[in-house]
């Protein structure tokens, strides 16, 4: 399995998912300078920046970011470097697998780099009292409710073959997430666990306003729930993909 990661990492190099990775964090930072410029000074004991930021990247910016970075690493594979695979005897499952593996590393990353400019611009620029517990914890949230979104996506591509119609389809469910987020059904929506999750942690409604403390969303039971459910739907998007693709392609 490593050597198919390890060229999966060969061919990332010069793809257009790594100037994702560097653009992303830039774009988040100088769009939340803006959104914080305009609200003004925060509350004692909150961070707008911490708001806007993971209020924001889980509805708006996530969900297309996502979409690209899988269908970008599914578009290196052209019919030639298929036909070629095959004659090697190559696993298009483990391809796949691999591809998942990347993507995963490449998200996190990008992560890791948006909190740390969010932390250095909200304690130098806002002097705003920003916990690295909670940032840390938020990040690694951030990261786990995402992966449901990257596994159903490689999976609804290896299904549908079109890569435009995934882009669409998360594009589409982000509208229903922050209404999905409060309710009950949450549970049965995946593009709603990061905002489920972040909002105990940050103490932000979906809809971006600061939580009291007593508020029903701030229930920590959710990240627990969120967590397993979205570890359980990524693996189980994982399995369907693994089946699919060894019955297209006999392997």
């Amino acid at each position: 399995m490593m050597k198919y990661i390890k060229a999966e990492g060969i061919k990332e190099k010069r793809s257009a998912n790594v100037t994702l990775m560097n653009l992303v964090p830039i774009i988040v930072v100088v769009f939340n300078l803006l959104m914080v410029n305009l609200m003004g000074i925060a509350p004692p004991g909150k961070s707008y920046i911490m708001a806007t930021s993971f209020n924001w990247y889980p509805i708006l910016i996530l969900p297309v970011i996502l979409s690209l970075l899988v269908v970008n690493s599914c578009s290196k594979e052209t019919t030639a470097h298929i036909i070629r695979q095959k004659s090697l005897g190559l696993s298009k499952s483990k391809m796949l697998l691999a591809k998942n593996a990347i993507v995963l590393g490449e998200l996190l990353l990008m992560l890791i780099i948006s909190s740390i400019l969010i932390d250095g611009v909200g304690t130098f620029i806002f002097h705003e009292m920003i916990q690295i517990k909670t940032l840390v914890m938020a990040t690694i949230i951030l990261f786990i409710g995402s992966l449901p979104v990257i596994g159903l996506s490689f999976l609804f591509i290896e299904l549908l073959h079109k890569k435009i119609i995934v882009i669409l389809i998360n594009f589409l469910l982000v509208f229903p997430s922050p209404i999905m987020a409060v309710t009950s059904k949450w549970v049965f929506f995946p593009c709603s666990y990061s905002l489920r999750m972040l909002a105990p942690i940050i103490g932000i409604h979906p809809n971006g306003t600061f939580l009291a403390e007593h508020h029903p969303l701030m229930n920590r039971e959710s990240i627990y729930i969120g967590i397993i459910l979205s570890l359980c739907v990524y693996v189980l998007s994982l399995i369907l993909l693994t089946i699919v693709s060894r019955r297209k392609n006999n392997d």
